[in-house]
């Protein structure tokens, strides 16, 4: 068996919400904004810092740069340690190395910071390409990191590709580059965003993407 499979990391891998949103609302507080329903912050969960504080909540220029500078110094000393993994990951990567797949992660989050938590967390062992975001907010973009992912690991047979996450910015990425795209709804994003979004295939849970991802590779490279 030899597929690709590109995992997002936030809300596929690990639900890192708590740091995320303490860090956030830092940001935001520094500008007089104040969040108190805590579901709101649901939707800043997958796009970069530099969208969401300009699209979600209206700054701009400097501003942007000071939110998103504000949580970063927070994050990498206390938010980054704020994760758990979802229950069975560790087993779900195991199981795709061993059967072949080339494992990738495709995260908005930066490089330095999704390596250190793959590193911190023990999984870093079964990933053959890691690509992340820049810290000037550059190669954020699901189009950019896909693609990316697949010219780093060599893998051109985009039939035999697949693109897992939990929000719509990985469904539609997975589109424009033209691999396949498996939403899971453990994570912060709805089933109806997914399917709004175009995914192919809907996971309720980490053994659910590994069915999904051998039974359909199986099936598209064995008729």
């Amino acid at each position: 068996m030899n597929g690709c499979v590109m995992f997002d990391l936030d809300g596929t891998l690990f639900d890192s919400s708590e740091g995320i949103k303490k860090c956030y609302r830092r940001g935001l507080e520094h500008f007089g904004i104040i969040v108190e329903d805590d579901s709101e912050l649901d939707k800043v969960i997958g796009p970069s810092l530099y969208d969401s504080y300009s699209k979600f909540y209206g700054l701009e220029g400097d501003a942007i740069l000071e939110a998103v500078r504000i949580y970063r110094e927070l994050y990498s000393s206390e938010g980054i340690y704020m994760i758990k993994m979802y229950n069975g990951v560790e087993e779900m990567l195991k199981s795709l190395k061993q059967s072949g797949f080339t494992i990738c992660l495709a995260t908005s989050k930066p490089y330095v910071m999704a390596q250190k938590i793959l590193d911190f967390s023990g999984i870093e062992k079964y990933f053959d390409v890691v690509c992340g975001a820049n810290l000037d907010g550059s190669m954020s973009d699901k189009v950019e990191l896909i693609s990316e992912c697949l010219k780093q690991s060599s893998f051109t047979d985009k039939n035999a590709a697949y693109m897992v996450g939990d929000r719509s910015y990985d469904m539609i990425g997975a589109a424009k580059v033209g691999v396949h795209s498996i939403g899971v709804t453990y994570g912060f994003g709805t089933r109806m965003e997914l399917m709004n979004a175009g995914a192919e295939y809907i996971a309720y849970d980490t053994s659910n993407v590994a069915r999904i991802l051998l039974d359909d590779y199986f099936h598209q490279n064995h008729l």
